[in-house]
Formats: structure tokens, C-alpha cells, sequence
């Protein structure tokens, strides 16, 4: 899934920011698949509302693309 980088942070700011630098240094690549924002959430022991609030911070700023469900 996300192979050697790891999205770090424990605020949406923080997220937002690991995802910006990994797609920046080319580890997070055009096309890869994001985890889905409870993973994400449960990995970082954050509440999925703030990986949601990352993930949302991210496609306004057109860094990600999201599909709907």
C-alpha cells in the first residue's frame, strides 16, 4: 500500500503536511492509493475526523483527488 513512507502526524495540519512532502520527494506517486481516513485514523490513534479534515485540506489544495464511495 504505502511501502516505505509513512504518513505521519497527530494533528490535520500534521497529516496534511506528511502527505504534501511525500507526494513532493515522489514517494507518494501520481495514482497511489491513500489509506482509507479510519486506517489512517487508527494507525495515528487520532480521531478519524481529522484525517478526514487532512484529506480534505489536501484535495482543496488539489494535492489528492477523492472518489466517492
Amino acid at each position: 500500500m504505502l511501502g516505505e513512507y509513512r504518513i505521519s502526524g497527530r494533528r490535520a495540519s500534521e497529516i496534511a503536511a506528511s502527505v504534501e512532502r511525500g507526494v513532493g520527494s515522489g514517494d507518494l506517486p501520481p495514482g497511489h492509493v491513500l489509506p482509507p481516513m479510519r486506517g489512517l485514523a487508527a494507525r495515528l490513534e487520532v480521531n478519524p475526523n481529522t484525517v478526514a479534515a487532512a484529506y480534505r485540506t489536501l484535495r482543496e489544495r488539489g494535492v489528492i483527488e477523492t472518489a466517492g464511495r
